[in-house]
């Protein structure tokens, strides 16, 4: 559908609870210790839509809403979440070997509590309930 909200421009490291494995392809990095590296400058950024579902109707985007503003990151209090969840989903044929759904799910969720979000349980429910239908669509 073509519909993306966000991209970075130089590479976000992360310090995840999923440890114990590796992966590497141009657009992320999973390293033992936990930490992942998402790619900022491969091809102009790594791209990706928020919170889903997402879709447009001419030049408005209409879906999950994002959250406000986070003062202390200058970012939505759902951005860096999203972001996270979206490479590992976008990349579930190669990872799922060695990555569970539920790990993936839970460090959204911890991304989210620990930016406040006051619909953290309400955001991970739904991931939970529908992500299958994308984690397994390869």
């Amino acid at each position: 559908m073509g519909v993306y909200l966000y991209r970075i421009n130089e590479d976000f490291v992360h310090k995840s609870a999923i440890t114990g494995r590796k992966f590497e392809n141009e657009w992320m990095k999973l390293e033992e210790d936990g930490t992942v590296t998402i790619n900022g400058t491969y091809k102009g950024g790594y791209c990706w839509d928020g919170c889903s579902p997402k879709g447009k109707v001419f030049d408005v985007c209409l879906g999950t809403p994002e959250a406000v503003l986070n003062a202390e990151t200058g970012v939505s209090k759902t951005y860096h979440a999203s972001l996270v969840h979206d490479v590992f989903y976008q990349f579930t044929k190669e990872l799922r070997a060695i990555v569970k759904r539920k790990e993936v799910d839970q460090e959204f969720y911890s991304i989210l509590k620990k930016n406040n979000f006051r619909s953290a349980k309400l955001y991970y429910g739904f991931v939970r309930a529908l992500g299958w239908k994308s984690w397994y669509r390869k």
